[in-house]
């Protein structure tokens, strides 16, 4: 089930976006409508439920959309969230919080769905580009997207992701890269490295985006050339 809170504080307009919503995509979705940032906070703090995607307005009479969003998605850094309005004046702020689509009052039928159906492909894209990594007895979901490389350190592997953390797990590096697929390269025994974020390569080194210069051992040197060159002929 697909599920979409909606957060707006005229009631004329959130049960509009659940008729359509409901018009559209019933068969596999549910809609919550809420009216207040204090009730929508709520629900996902008290009951630790988070939606699919959140249909959120900017201005309402408790708070602003935009805070509400930030704190929620330090919760939940994943959350979706389609933003809506009547006026465009927060462009800076609203990308802060990577919305997935963004509808301006009055709402048009047509746009809700193309905005829905789009955060829907995301969602798809998303579970087929995950991985889970176990640490300390917990489970967490990375996007493999967002792995920039990973170090073998003894039992463990270090995974360095784009946005400058790390994660640390204990796992074989041949075991992780079966995992995580063809968009890897192993240019050494100790580093597995996602293509994406290469920028050059010599016979010794691979240069990545942010600056990182990782060796290529001579046993990988042909594997990873052409790895790499087949990767870019697909880019």
């Amino acid at each position: 089930m697909f599920e979409i809170f909606v957060c707006d504080d005229d009631i004329n307009i959130t049960e509009f976006l659940k008729f359509f919503i409901m018009k559209h995509f019933g068969d596999e979705s549910k809609v919550v409508t809420m009216n207040r940032c204090c009730e929508l906070i709520g629900m996902v703090e008290m009951n630790e439920h988070v939606p699919d995607v959140l249909i959120m307005d900017i201005n309402l009479k408790d708070g602003n959309g935009i805070d509400t969003v930030k704190h929620l998605q330090k919760l939940y850094p994943k959350l979706k969230v389609i933003y809506l309005t009547g006026i465009i004046n927060y462009a800076t702020a609203i990308f802060e919080t990577n919305p997935s689509y963004f509808l301006l009052k009055p709402i048009n039928e047509n746009t809700l769905c193309d905005a829905i159906t789009k955060v829907k492909k995301e969602i798809e894209q998303d579970k087929s580009d995950s991985v889970v990594i176990r640490t300390n007895g917990s489970e967490s979901i990375l996007y493999r997207r967002d792995i920039m490389y990973i170090e073998s350190q003894g039992r463990k592997l270090i995974l360095y992701m784009s946005d400058g953390k790390r994660n640390e797990i204990y796992e074989k590096m041949d075991i992780f890269q079966n995992q995580l697929g063809g968009s890897f390269i192993r240019s050494h025994k100790s580093f597995l490295i996602n293509m994406k974020y290469i920028i050059e390569r010599t016979n010794k080194e691979f240069y990545l985006s942010d600056g990182k210069v990782l060796p290529i051992s001579k046993p990988n040197l042909k594997e990873a050339k052409i790895k790499f060159i087949s990767y870019l002929g697909e880019e």
